[in-house]
């Protein structure tokens, strides 16, 4: 099992976007997305496996917001970013480093809530094959 925190304010994952330039046509990834990607990687990175995981894996993402004070009755965070977003950042950024493919992730749990600080913690579980 490995597990540890990522500190800083969770971010979802950026749409595609597209540029034309007379006839060809260009897809890049936002800015912001690519920073919180390499932002994601270099605090991950100290907590990765001697080789990337081959076998199926259980991930458990956990995104904490500090709650903004406008919020004094809520308890769960509902609003944007929706939880597959942040974890689609989450898993393009271990690709290839904790596993080889995010197809292996074959269960997920993911929660977002308000603490006391801005953090992603992650939680990754190998699961035994029936014929290992």
């Amino acid at each position: 099992m490995i597990k540890f925190k990522v500190i800083g304010k969770p971010v979802a994952k950026g749409r595609p976007r597209f540029a034309r330039r007379g006839k060809f046509v260009a897809t890049y990834t936002p800015k912001k997305t690519q920073q919180s990607e390499d932002d994601f990687k270099t605090q991950s990175i100290p907590h990765r496996p001697a080789t990337p995981f081959k076998k199926a894996i259980r991930l458990t993402v956990n995104f904490s917001y500090i709650k903004p004070k406008s919020r004094k009755k809520n308890a769960y965070w509902t609003t944007k970013p929706d939880t597959d977003n942040l974890v689609k950042l989450v898993k393009d950024s271990m690709n290839g480093i904790f596993w080889i493919d995010d197809s292996q992730v074959v269960e997920l749990i993911a929660t977002k809530h308000y603490g006391e600080e801005n953090y992603t913690e992650v939680i990754l579980e190998t699961l035994e094959d029936e014929n290992d």
